[in-house]
């Protein structure tokens, strides 16, 4: 499938009206507009999971995913507990209408990828069948457990990595570099100039591009180098300066190029890292599981705050 731009204001799939067959009508749904899905959810509260695919016009290989869905939706099973949407990805566009720039056939994925599923409580609270990683491969039984536990509202963020900027100095460099079995980006500045607009934009930035780790196998330092100077091996003609060291190659520093804004640090710590990240591919943007994630968060926490 070719690679192309995707999203609500270009055309749908070709079948994207057709698609939903009348058999699964009575259980599942297709996801409504923009306002009738914030109208139905305000009035009603009742939990849902949301099941996206990307391929509607090669519904075939999509069955299976509906056929569980459908089980599952049943007034014997988790219907009556529960709403059921089962849909295409260019839909999702009605979780954020003003900005929404998801690429179809993006990161490898094809049509035997899983769905991606996602549960939201009572309370607007949304949660990802999955890992930071990626999509789980549900079953009857995985699933299952998940709709009742979203049901329940028991669900747990994730554990994060918990990534934080770490204040290092040249006396436990060794021990904070080299004893770490994991990627590390370190920022070099001078305390003579905090205050000024220099370092109060890196340290926002800084802060900023910590947030964006949060998922992430990479430890992010800084180091002062007032009255001092950088370790051999780097090249720091002036601060502030952000170097990488990938974890295996942690005696070839590389330099960020770019200017130290938030998203530019994150281009450059995503090209760089060991693996490729969890929520960002190599461009720095965010990957599709995490985008939706993300649009659908914001989605649900507005409509409880208007609540």
């Amino acid at each position: 499938m070719s690679h192309r731009y995707f999203c609500g204001y270009n055309p749908p799939p070709p079948n994207f009206k057709t698609f939903f067959l009348p058999k699964y009508e009575d259980r599942l749904k297709r996801l409504p507009n923009f306002g009738k899905m914030r109208e139905e959810w305000e009035i009603q509260k009742r939990p849902l999971l949301i099941m996206l695919h990307l391929f509607a016009d090669n519904f075939g290989a999509l069955e299976k995913w509906m056929d569980l869905a459908y089980r599952l939706a049943g007034p014997d099973s988790i219907g009556p507990e529960m709403d059921f949407y089962v849909d295409d990805l260019w839909a999702c566009y009605i979780f954020n209408e003003d900005d929404f720039s998801f690429h179809r056939g993006d990161e490898g994925t094809s049509v035997d990828s899983s769905p991606l599923i996602y549960g939201v409580t009572s309370l607007g609270e949304v949660h990802f069948f999955g890992g930071f990683d990626g999509p789980t491969i549900p079953s009857l039984e995985t699933l299952g457990d998940f709709c009742r536990r979203v049901i329940k509202g028991d669900l747990e963020e994730p554990t994060t990595c918990g990534s934080t900027i770490t204040e290092i100095d040249l006396a436990d460099w060794n021990e904070m570099i080299y004893s770490v079995d994991e990627d590390i980006a370190v920022c070099f500045y001078n305390s003579q100039q905090n205050g000024t607009t220099v370092n109060d934009s890196l340290m926002q930035n800084l802060e900023r591009l910590d947030s964006h780790l949060k998922q992430e196998s990479v430890r992010l330092y800084k180091l002062d180098l007032r009255g001092g100077s950088a370790p051999k091996k780097f090249s720091v003609e002036t601060v502030p300066a952000l170097f990488f060291l990938p974890r295996l190659q942690k005696t070839n520093p590389i330099k960020c190029k770019y200017e130290l804004g938030q998203w530019s640090m994150l281009r450059f710590v995503a090209e760089n890292a060991s693996k490729e990240l969890n929520y960002y591919n190599r461009r720095g943007h965010r990957r599709l599981h995490a985008e939706l994630l993300a649009h659908m968060k914001e989605f649900f926490h507005t409509n409880i705050d208007k609540a």
